[in-house]
């Protein structure tokens, strides 16, 4: 070995031998145990992120196709439940024509147009318009014993309601796809309403609709207001069971008035009628759906509740106060409650063409509840 060749070996030696050096080989190790213990860290991270999106993307998928099969399962019962119920439906009104067959060949006779309206129009003639907690009347022996026979006996079978809510079903008037008889009295009836029962109404309650039209189109459109052709809308059977509870509300703003036909059954329980409130803070509701006082900081107190008798109507203004019902979840289970109501008012065109003509700030108050 070269005499520069040893020297430099030695010299290395004796930097080895040094006592920094120790501390050095220890320090590099541990920055090379730590690098590598990061890289392997990010390696893994990245590994496991990977797998974690892909475990997140296949959960979704599989939520998707399960949510897809799901709505598919419940499209298919929903079909099969409507083709049972057009079944049930179709056997119902063979089976009902035919057992109603005699009931049906003396309707001329029985639904006598005449005999009824004189009938009607004289009962809301002599009902007494009341005005505390708001304009309102209660109208007793609405039409002849014997057609109030005919309209129970033509109510058809919870099958033909909707079947939504089993606590409050609804059948349309005029019926579509019912038994012969309940078609035929129906009509007979909502006829009665658009021709009879609208034009009394509209009559007895005069003076609290001029003053509910100045409120709604101000002082110089309620002359106009006032002579708008009025006509039923909305008119269905309605039928309420246990566990029903309606809170205190107005009816859409376009019924002026509203018209609710007891469908009681002699000797049934009067305490399931319609309650009264007085609303505290009351104002003009500011959209056209149904009005809720107490939603909008007004307070609501039962003034009464008009007794569910048979063959009764309670007819009041959709303007001021409230009204709701109720019947306790623990009432017999099976109490079923029928009424007939419709609403009173313009014909939705005429209505239209006056909101139109109404200042802004009026005008917005029969815009939808959401709208902007």
């Amino acid at each position: 070995m070269s005499e520069g060749l040893r020297a430099m070996v030695e010299g290395l030696l004796d930097r080895l031998r040094g006592r920094g050096h120790a501390e050095k080989t220890r320090a590099a190790f541990k920055d090379a145990i730590r690098a590598e213990g990061d890289r392997v860290a990010r390696s893994l991270r990245k590994s496991l992120a990977g797998d974690l999106d892909a475990m997140r993307a296949e959960q979704e998928r599989l939520g998707r196709t399960l949510a897809a099969v799901q709505a598919s399962l419940a499209e298919a019962v929903t079909r099969q439940q409507k083709a049972e119920r057009k079944a049930s439906q179709f056997m119902l009104t063979l089976q009902l024509n035919e057992r109603q067959r005699d009931l049906i060949a003396r309707l001329p006779a029985a639904l006598d147009d005449a005999r009824v309206s004189a009938h009607v129009q004289q009962a809301i003639t002599d009902a007494e318009l009341l005005t505390d907690p708001f304009p309102h009347m209660v109208v007793t022996d609405v039409v002849p014993p014997d057609v109030y026979k005919l309209m129970l006996r033509a109510i058809p079978p919870a099958d033909f309601f909707g079947d939504k809510d089993l606590t409050k079903q609804n059948l349309r008037i005029p019926v579509d796809r019912c038994p012969e008889l309940t078609t035929r009295v129906w009509q007979f009836v909502d006829d009665t309403a658009r021709n009879v029962v609208v034009p009394a109404v509209v009559a007895r309650f005069r003076e609290p609709l001029w003053q509910h039209y100045e409120t709604l189109f101000g002082q110089a459109l309620a002359a106009r207001a006032a002579e708008l052709p009025q006509a039923p809308n909305g008119g269905r059977v309605m039928l309420r069971r246990p566990g029903y509870h309606l809170s205190p509300h107005r009816d859409p703003k376009r019924s002026m008035l509203t018209c609710l036909m007891y469908l009681a059954a002699p000797g049934a329980d009067e305490s399931y009628g319609t309650k009264i409130f007085r609303v505290s803070g009351d104002q003009e509701s500011s959209y056209t759906q149904t009005y809720y006082p107490e939603q909008n900081g007004a307070t609501c107190e039962l003034a009464k509740t008009v007794p569910f008798r048979p063959n009764s109507m309670l007819v009041f203004l959709n303007g001021t106060g409230a009204h709701g019902a109720d019947i306790p979840a623990d009432a017999p289970p099976d109490l079923e409650r029928y009424s007939y109501q419709f609403y009173v008012g313009p014909t939705l065109e005429a209505l239209e063409a006056l909101v139109a003509e109404l200042p802004d700030d009026r005008r917005k108050k029969w815009q939808g509840k959401n709208a902007d």
